[in-house]
């Protein structure tokens, strides 16, 4: 993964700033960059250890802190970050001179339970002590993914239409698997024939154990058939469940 920082005038953004790698895609540009090697890690159940590069092709040198945490997700697909819950990470805070690159070694913790686990890195530019005159800098935060799951874990979907707290039709879409599901659209087939079948399109990834409510605009919503999901590795169908609420 490359990080373009981009040159700039008086009153010129010098930097990208990436909340997160959910696409693996980078801006391109001109000047110098810092690249993060791999963009995400998987991890066998067994494995307590891991590590990235990052590089720095930039000419003047960069302060990167790096901190771990437990990942999980809300109903609503928000990001919930435990600092207590995630790796140990050493260098914590690094200085990568110009040209060069370092390596960061991670710890995770003791394996529990028999889901595959994530957890989320978050890495951030720190600032320099000077900055040139007439300029504005915007500092990069780059939020990757690792997961630990036990061999043979797999996603298992199911969905069913509920009602949102503001009245709003959902479709609920769980995943009772053990491994996470990336997903790239949603495909909903109407009961009836001669129905159109309606995309939702939106990216998330769903998490083992996890659920997430997504509006619907169709009245006529709760009338749905069967729900595909796209993911990054293919469709993948889900079943029906019992409506929550």
């Amino acid at each position: 993964m490359t990080i373009r920082r981009h040159g700039a005038g008086t009153g010129r953004v010098l930097a990208v700033m990436v909340s997160a790698l959910f696409w693996g895609i980078a801006p391109s540009a001109n000047a110098g960059a810092l690249r993060i090697l791999p963009v995400r890690i998987e991890m066998a159940a067994e494995k307590q250890f891991c590590s990235l590069t990052i590089a720095n092709d930039d000419k003047a040198p960069a302060t990167v802190q790096v901190r771990g945490f437990g990942w999980r997700k809300d109903a609503n697909g928000i990001d919930l970050l435990d600092p207590d819950g995630g790796p140990v990470v050493n260098p914590s805070i690094l200085s990568i001179p110009g040209g060069s690159s370092r390596l960061v070694r991670c710890s995770l913790p003791a394996r529990s339970g028999s889901r595959e686990e994530s957890y989320r890195l978050i890495i951030d530019e720190l600032p320099m002590a000077t900055v040139a005159p007439g300029t504005v800098r915007t500092l990069l935060r780059i939020s990757m993914p690792i997961f630990r799951a036990p061999s043979g874990a797999a996603p298992l979907l199911r969905w069913s239409v509920g009602k949102g707290a503001d009245g709003r039709r959902t479709l609920i879409l769980f995943n009772q698997g053990d491994r996470h599901v990336q997903v790239t659209a949603i495909d909903m087939t109407p009961a009836g024939a001669g129905g159109k079948v309606t995309r939702l399109d939106r990216g998330f990834y769903l998490l083992a154990g996890g659920r997430i409510d997504l509006p619907l605009e169709s009245p006529d919503s709760d009338a749905i058939s069967g729900v595909q999901v796209e993911t990054a590795t293919g469709p993948l169908a889900a079943s029906t469940a019992v409506a929550e609420r």
